[in-house]
């Protein structure tokens, strides 16, 4: 018998498998913002006969990935795809692009290390690697906007799926 992951595990492949829509975007060029349009309405849509429990069959497909307060609430997938899909609609590709990988992967991998100090440090680091990866130099611009995105992402009170993509994305922009 193989170790059972926790759901938190789970929820953390979800992040990361949002960057399925880098090679879609790319592939779709400027057509792309139609299928944020319509993705955005559908769940949406979707979302709201979820909360109102319409769709009983979201809840027990999806239901060992959600949190409890996420059961009659919008989900974090909802405040996900809000905010790649805006930031994606109203900055440049390139930034937005970016803000889709520091929300999947710094954000995801963050969120293994709990609520502490470890968190912080996984995700300023990681997105500080992902933001040079895609070739931006290591300046003070740049790392006020790492430290600037750790900050928005310890936020309690918004939540980070929404707010980090855009948030990198106008920072970048």
């Amino acid at each position: 018998m193989g170790i059972v992951p926790k759901p938190e595990v789970f929820r953390k492949l979800f992040h990361l498998s949002g960057l399925v829509f880098h090679p879609l975007v790319l592939w779709l060029g400027p057509e792309a913002k139609f299928l944020w349009l319509l993705l955005l309405s559908g769940v949406s849509l979707i979302e709201g006969l979820r909360v109102r429990g319409r769709l009983p069959w979201i809840e027990r497909a999806f239901g060992p990935l959600m949190r409890p307060e996420e059961r009659r609430r919008l989900s974090g997938a909802f405040y996900y795809l809000w905010g790649v899909g805006l930031a994606f609609l109203v900055f440049p590709q390139p930034a937005a692009l970016v803000g889709l990988w520091v929300l999947a992967v710094a954000d995801g991998l963050a969120g293994l290390f709990g609520r502490g100090p470890g968190h912080s440090l996984v995700f300023g680091t990681v997105s500080l690697g992902v933001v040079l990866l895609w070739g931006y130099p290591l300046s003070g611009k740049i790392m006020a906007c790492v430290v600037l995105w750790t900050l928005v992402e310890k936020l309690p009170y918004l939540n980070d799926n929404f707010t980090l993509p855009l948030v990198v994305a106008w920072t970048l922009s």
